[in-house]
């Protein structure tokens, strides 16, 4: 009589020999004198997974793994099985056979290649692209293909985790392994968008397109980052072939609005828009990108609707609750618009500015009698220089009231009537008892079109400033005007933003105003525009002093000495405003909420006289209106030379 080791020579002679019923037979004869048989429960699983008995193969294999611990094989064997499974808790306990086998023999690269698909299968991107990496180098000699195919399926589970860092090396490492693979480069270009890198991102999906043209999706990404980059030649060309490649995709008629928008092409992008919402009439971006361009056409009702639709499609995205606030407060309707205002802390773009504080926020409801309150700048020094109005209100119920700023405010904001004392940022705060974000205060105290606090001048120059000023730029009978025409260009990644290329104009616009006779230019231009005086136009007789400019306290110091200030939608027209000076603000055709669609007058500056584009780009109709009221300016103080 044979013993049981000769049976399983011959079960597994029959079995390798392709004989499967005979070894079957014989598996289990041996299982039925020797059930704890391991190898006889190894190999009988073997069979009957190879058989579609999947699961007594799992179950054979696992009691002799557990007989066997030191049996690499039949841990590898097990992780197989377990695979062949197709469930999520197979593919886990498939990955656990895995590590099992590795403790053993840890140098197999198929093995850790093994691994990594368990773990893939089983939905944890980051532990398969641990094991890929180390499968990748263990041994250089592992196939590229199926290495690189399996770094994709990692990599797409880390890009779903919003893992942007690990996505990013799980797909260069597919691209390497395997530099045809179009998907590959095209979710590179994909997850280094997300992680700011639009330069890496455009390279990789411009690569995915030349491997593949027929990438739709990657055509329509690459839309939006050469937007972003401001090669709007080029996007405008990627976009076109994106509507040809997949017309049903809404993403590639949306993509087109920021660069429709940007290159100020507004009926289009509405046209756009339309299309997008039209495909994909559920998705609240469509609706809130068209209450951006209804803005910017003065459509302001039509914008609160549009914002009201996205919102109710999407209760809580925050940046269309953020929209909406603007359009808003672009129609006066303020109260509302505060409100939704405060959605601005929910969304991205203040990130770098939100300040936590122990103490709670002032909602408005609090006494504040006998209490210190912060209040903090939180966006542009515009803003600060708009709202830190409010500062003499909190004193007058009785609060003693801290302002944190930029360094550049700290010496204007200590003069503002009510404030103990201004701090600059970076610097030790004193212990205060409540705090709230600038712009939050018009929300606390409730403000609308007719409470607005208005009176002027609630900035003050010192006036040992203004004298020394005076000194400097002797008078000599004729009137005196500040000229600013840039903005700051706030760059980013070499990109002008696309607000300030709108409000900016270039100073060679503005040469009919040299045929205005007897006016004294003084210019009032900070940052990179300021280099356009070197080619002032012809006649304008404009005198640069900013060289001695230290902060805004010298500059409110020095508008004190000028008899008007003509400047574009930058800080120093809410400085100009807040002084009492008279004021000119130049504006974009989408002018900014606060000038309430481009009304000559503005219910936050008294002494402010508002001009706003008729069309967007064109400065051309508010130059000519410019010279005439200057020309009225100077005739009605009899300077007239």
């Amino acid at each position: 009589m044979a013993t049981v080791a000769e049976a399983l020579n011959l079960a597994l002679d029959h079995h390798l020999s392709g004989r499967l019923d005979e070894a079957r037979q014989l598996y289990g004869r041996i299982l039925a004198v020797d059930p704890d048989n391991p190898h006889a429960l190894h190999f009988a699983g073997l069979l009957a997974a190879q058989t579609g008995a999947v699961a007594d193969g799992v179950a054979m294999i696992g009691k002799a793994a557990a007989l066997l611990p030191l049996a690499a094989d039949v841990h590898g064997n097990l992780g197989k099985a377990l695979m062949a499974l197709g469930t999520l808790d197979g593919a886990a306990r498939a990955a656990a056979a895995f590590r099992n086998l590795l403790a053993l023999q840890p140098d197999g690269a198929g093995d850790w290649f093994a691994l990594g698909g368990a773990l893939t299968e089983a939905g944890d991107g980051a532990a398969a692209n641990r094991a890929l990496t180390r499968a990748l180098t263990v041994s250089a000699a592992t196939d590229s293909e199926p290495l690189a195919e399996a770094f994709e399926r990692a990599g797409l589970l880390l890009y779903g985790a919003a893992d942007w860092a690990s996505a990013a090396d799980a797909f260069r490492k597919a691209r390497g392994l395997a530099r045809q693979r179009a998907e590959a480069h095209r979710m590179l270009g994909a997850t280094l968008a997300q992680t700011g890198d639009p330069e890496g991102a455009v390279e990789a999906l411009t690569e995915a397109l030349r491997l593949d043209p027929t990438l739709a999706e990657a055509q329509t990404n690459l839309v939006h980052l050469l937007v972003t980059l401001g090669r709007f030649d080029e996007a405008e060309r990627a976009g076109r072939r994106a509507v040809v490649l997949d017309p049903g995709n809404a993403d590639a008629y949306g993509n087109m609005v920021p660069l429709l928008e940007q290159t100020v092409r507004v009926a289009e992008a509405l046209r756009q828009c339309g299309r997008a919402a039209r495909i994909a009439p559920d998705r609240a971006a469509f609706h809130r990108n068209r209450l951006s361009l209804l803005l910017h056409e003065g459509r302001r009702d039509e914008a609160v609707t549009a914002g009201r639709e996205a919102i109710r499609l999407a209760p809580t995205d925050a940046d269309a609750h953020l929209a909406l606030a603007v359009a808003l407060l672009a129609s006066g309707q303020l109260r509302e618009g505060w409100e939704e205002f405060e959605w601005r802390w929910e969304t991205r773009q203040l990130d770098p500015v939100h300040r936590s504080f122990p103490q709670p926020q002032w909602t408005g409801a609090e006494d504040v009698a006998g209490r210190t309150i912060l209040l903090y700048a939180e966006q542009g020094l515009g803003d600060t220089l708009q709202f830190v109005r409010y500062a003499p209100l909190l004193a007058g119920r009785g609060a003693r009231v801290i302002v944190g700023c930029s360094p550049a405010l700290v010496r204007l904001m200590a003069r503002v009537d009510g404030v103990t004392a201004a701090i600059a940022w970076g610097d030790e705060l004193p212990a205060f008892d409540l705090h709230i974000p600038m712009m939050s205060l018009p929300r606390a105290f409730g403000t609308d079109l007719h409470s607005i606090p208005a009176t002027v001048p609630y900035l003050r120059a010192d006036p040992a400033d203004v004298a020394a000023w005076r000194e400097r730029l002797p008078m000599d009978g004729r009137p005196r005007v500040g000229l600013v025409w840039a903005g700051s260009p706030r760059t980013a990644r070499g990109v002008a933003s696309p607000i300030d290329r709108r409000r900016s104009l270039p100073l060679a616009a503005l040469a009919p105003l040299a045929d205005v006779a007897g006016v004294r230019f003084v210019s009032l231009q900070m940052g990179p525009g300021a280099a356009q005086l070197a080619e002032a136009p012809a006649g304008m007789d404009i005198e640069d002093p900013m060289g001695g400019v230290r902060d805004f306290a010298d500059t409110a110091a020095l508008a004190e000495t000028l008899d008007l200030v003509i400047t574009v939608d930058t800080s120093v027209c809410h400085l100009a405003g807040g002084l009492g000076r008279p004021t000119w603000t130049l504006s974009r055709a989408d002018a900014c909420w606060r000038w309430l669609g481009n009304r000559e007058t503005n219910p936050w500056y008294p002494t402010m006289r508002v001009f706003g584009q008729d069309r967007s780009g064109d400065w051309s109709g508010v130059v000519v209106r410019l010279r005439a009221a200057l020309t009225d300016f100077v005739e009605a103080r009899g300077h007239v030379s």
